[in-house]
């Protein structure tokens, strides 16, 4: 697995421990003889000031303020300390001048399947604000269900440490929770990409992806399930205006051997989407790995959606059902609303192939009409 240290991240401010700052400040005295000189050897005056410097390394200033990281990795590289021992004796670490900071930071930041997820996630729902005033750019998740919304903080948190947001768990009310900018920037830097490819008709999966472990790959394609899947008993559907998304999918699906298949449609308003259908036996296949994978990382959770693939495969086990009964339900349904084929299946918790039956039926008895065929899936109604 790649790691990342502290260093890699940008314009991060940071708290150590006091005991470390007391070891910092005895090296400049012996090495430099006070913090004057030791100043004035490595720092030019355009850098930082002298007043700024001295604050900095005290710990009055260490108890109400964080600290910018690449004055103390100049001033620890100079006193010949370990930067990884240094490392480990930082509190906590944030952007500088953003209110959120990781608190108990976990260090090294280590790449784990759970990484790979939140990229999909920072596609599939996730948009990017690009603030003012020079400030790093940062991701926000759209997402209205608690449970995927909470589990994408967590997330965020089992790789990086705990977020001390400004307005604490605002985001079990809001629908929209933050990445924090110094958190997201190593996004960019990992994937190699830019704000625009997370367009959602910009957006594709870096090849070098393809070479990863399966877990890795796997985290991903459960990423897009969970945003943009929609699951019924036959099958996992994934629909993106962004065939080449789509695509990329399909590859991922390929190196897993997955059964699937990719389709485009000509109809109007929607000839720039793409379709990935993830067959019943590569479902299967799917859930089996998804099982393995989620209890190595517990944090990745398919949640209601993976209760309904397991629902499926004990609807599809059985019989189709062509009971005059099942039709006179679906008949009495349709008297009431305009449902497609899909949302009675998931209804009445059968196969599509069995409400086809009774649809392809009722419209040869003359009790049902089709009502809108302009959507994906048509509307039938009496």
């Amino acid at each position: 697995m790649e790691i990342f240290n502290i260093w890699d991240l940008e314009r991060v401010h940071i708290r150590i421990n006091e005991s470390f700052l007391d070891r910092i400040n005895k090296g400049i005295h012996l090495k430099f003889g006070n913090k004057a000189k030791c100043y004035y050897s490595l720092f030019e005056s355009n850098e930082l000031s002298y007043s700024t410097f001295k604050n900095i390394l005290k710990k009055s200033t260490m108890r109400y303020f964080f600290i910018p990281l690449d004055v103390c990795l100049k001033v620890v590289d100079a006193l010949q300390i370990s930067r990884q021992e240094f490392q480990s004796n930082i509190l906590a670490y944030k952007t500088a001048g953003g209110p959120n900071f990781i608190d108990s930071p976990i260090l090294p930041i280590v790449i784990t399947p759970v990484f790979h997820m939140l990229f999909a996630h920072n596609i599939g729902d996730g948009t990017v604000i690009n603030p003012k005033n020079g400030r790093l750019p940062y991701f926000g998740y759209r997402q209205f269900d608690e449970f995927y919304r909470v589990a994408y903080v967590r997330k965020i948190e089992s790789i990086f440490g705990k977020i001390n947001y400004k307005n604490n768990n605002y985001y079990l009310k809001s629908t929209r929770p933050y990445c924090p900018p110094v958190l997201s920037s190593l996004f960019f830097k990992y994937y190699n990409v830019r704000m625009e490819d997370f367009l959602s008709t910009e957006a594709r999966i870096p090849n070098f992806i393809l070479n990863q472990d399966k877990e890795e790959i796997l985290s991903i394609l459960i990423g897009f399930i969970i945003d943009e899947g929609y699951i019924d008993s036959t099958q996992i559907t994934i629909g993106l205006k962004n065939k080449l998304l789509i695509e990329d999918l399909g590859k991922i699906c390929s190196v897993l051997g997955y059964n699937y298949t990719v389709s485009h449609t000509e109809k109007k308003d929607y000839i720039d989407y793409g379709y990935l259908s993830i067959l019943r036996k590569g479902m299967k296949s799917l859930y089996l790995d998804y099982l393995l994978l989620n209890k190595k990382y517990p944090v990745i959770d398919l949640g209601w959606k993976g209760e309904r693939i397991l629902k499926s495969f004990k609807i599809y086990n059985r019989p189709i059902k062509k009971t005059k009964g099942n039709q006179n339900m679906i008949y009495s349904i349709l008297q009431n609303e305009f449902l497609s084929v899909n949302q009675l299946a998931d209804r009445i918790s059968m196969t599509r192939q069995g409400v086809r039956y009774h649809i392809h039926n009722l419209l040869k008895q003359g009790k049902i009409k089709l009502i809108d065929d302009s959507q994906l899936n048509w509307l039938y109604g009496a």
